[in-house]
């Protein structure tokens, strides 16, 4: 996956700032216990001024200088443990504490990630996404097929299927999506009518990409929009051709939801434009959802934004009634 700018630079920071927490904390149990232990501060002191001397004269040409140091800093370790626990402390009281002892909160272990660190960006892409809370509920495992209907007077024109055959056949297509996500560059267009499924389609597929880490941004169109139009009429850092902020465009996936739902003015076209072909353009894939028609579409914005959409977007159509009054 790719971190935006931002969230690697947040991650490393809380790393950054674990590891300066942890080794302040060490520092002042050190000041405690040379107070409390003054034989102790003696014995680092005889540590630390032998492997000065030894260091300068191993630089100095001596082979032999450093021979036995181990072997004499470790019996000086034994006796400074041996005195914490004789007044009443722990043996590693005076060492920092880290949040993973594992990788000592550097994130990695032997140059791959640590479990920690995996767990750290699923949490923080899982709250950039909008979509932590949802997500308990819109997932596969509690999709129902049970409430799109079978008969076969339901059967639409367009897909020559009933709408039950219909979603599942929709929903394979989201999940080989999901499968190939890595390896293939993919957009969705999913439409239909109201309340037939197609946000819960996406939160299912926000689900499935943010729980292998990947960073999932979603927006309903209308907040989406005032997020643009704010961010280029609001601040003068922006330059005008910068279609929005960096994580709409670097973001792994992006999702719209309910396009068709904003209000219209001469600024959400050109904006929409901007933001599909910068992504498309770094292949980073989007998937869009709206109750418009295909022909809709084409006339409530410009001819190459749905030429866009045309060019890169594969189209599945939910049919059926409102499921939401089922």
């Amino acid at each position: 996956m790719g971190l935006t700018n931002r969230q690697y630079d947040m991650l490393r920071y809380n790393y950054d700032t674990r590891r300066r927490q942890a080794r302040f904390g060490a520092d002042r149990r050190t000041d405690e216990i040379y107070d409390k232990i003054p034989e102790i501060k003696a014995i680092d002191d005889r540590i630390r001024t032998d492997s000065i001397r030894r260091a300068r004269l191993a630089i100095s040409g001596d082979k032999s200088a450093l021979e036995g140091l181990d072997e004499s800093n470790a019996a000086l370790t034994l006796q400074k443990e041996a005195l914490l626990e004789s007044h009443g402390f722990p043996k590693d009281y005076m060492q920092p504490r880290y949040e993973c002892p594992v990788c000592q909160d550097t994130g990695y272990v032997n140059g791959s990630p640590c479990d920690c660190y995996k767990r750290a960006l699923t949490e923080l892409v899982y709250n950039d996404s909008n979509l932590a809370g949802i997500l308990k509920e819109q997932n596969f495992g509690n999709f129902n097929y049970d409430l799109f209907s079978d008969s076969p007077e339901t059967i639409d024109k367009t897909t020559d299927m009933t709408p039950r055959r219909n979603i599942e056949t929709v929903v394979a297509q989201a999940r080989h999506f999901i499968e190939v996500f890595d390896e293939q560059f993919n957009n969705l267009l999913i439409y239909g009518n109201t309340g037939v499924g197609k946000t819960f389609l996406c939160s299912c597929i926000a689900k499935e990409l943010l729980d292998t880490s990947h960073s999932v941004v979603y927006y309903t169109a209308y907040k989406f929009f005032r997020l643009l139009e704010n961010d280029k009429f609001h601040s003068a850092d922006i330059e005008e051709d910068v279609p929005g902020p960096d994580y709409l465009i670097d973001c792994d996936l992006l999702i719209l939801d309910d396009l068709g739902t904003e209000l219209t003015n001469s600024y959400i076209g050109s904006a929409l434009y901007s933001v599909l072909n910068e992504r498309a353009l770094k292949k980073h894939s989007t998937v869009i959802s709206t109750n418009l028609s295909l022909h809709d579409l084409n006339t409530r914005y410009s001819e190459r934004v749905f030429s866009r959409l045309n060019k890169d977007y594969i189209f599945l159509k939910i049919t059926g009634e409102d499921i939401r009054c089922l």
